[in-house]
């Protein structure tokens, strides 16, 4: 699967001939968005904005970890509450482990009454919903971002662009008013 990803990639940039002349390569948003949807920070790459992509990337694997970490404990607390359902003398599993950002702290779950472990549950596919909507905001905002930069890949941004801004005072016309404001504002483009 990952071969044939690559493969993918590669023909879709691979630079195309049109009618034995090669033809200036055009920058296309279409190609930096299906990039991106295959392969997270290809479009990047291909508007050639590296810096983005250790961002996108960071922003994924944080997503992907609270989805473990908010996952396993409402999972977790899930089972147990089921075997309290069914009966069980001895609800399984009985402990979970909580990591704090320092140490690792083992959680008894029979401390727990049946109510609290609930509300627990809860909590936790709170958690678990939120961290599969960031990561699926993540993976569209990266889509968004490299079609965008398509757009404006060719977008000059000069020095010859200038704002210049002059406050002018004016003998009014006006009666009881001596002086009339106003702001001239002059844009210079290339």
């Amino acid at each position: 699967m990952a071969y044939v990803a690559l493969v993918a990639l590669f023909l879709f940039f691979s630079p195309t001939k049109l009618k034995g002349q090669q033809q200036p390569p055009a920058h296309s948003p279409l190609k930096a968005g299906i990039a991106s949807a295959i392969l997270p920070g290809a479009g990047q790459l291909y508007n050639q904005k590296y810096w983005k992509v250790p961002l996108i990337y960071t922003a994924l694997a944080t997503s992907a970890f609270f989805i473990y970490y908010n996952g396993n404990i409402f999972f977790s607390v899930r089972k147990n509450l089921n075997a309290r359902v069914r009966g069980d003398s001895v609800p399984q599993p009985q402990f979970i482990n909580v990591n704090n950002i320092f140490s690792q702290t083992t959680v008894d779950l029979n401390q727990f009454s049946y109510n609290e472990l609930i509300q627990i549950q809860e909590d936790y596919r709170k958690y678990f919903t939120l961290s599969c909507i960031a990561m699926g905001a993540t993976y569209l905002l990266n889509i968004l971002d490299a079609v965008v930069d398509a757009h404006l890949f060719e977008f000059d941004v000069s020095d010859d662009l200038s704002v210049r801004t002059l406050p002018v005072l004016y003998a009014s016309r006006h009666p009881g008013s001596p002086f009339t404001a106003e702001i001239n504002i002059t844009l210079r483009l290339p």
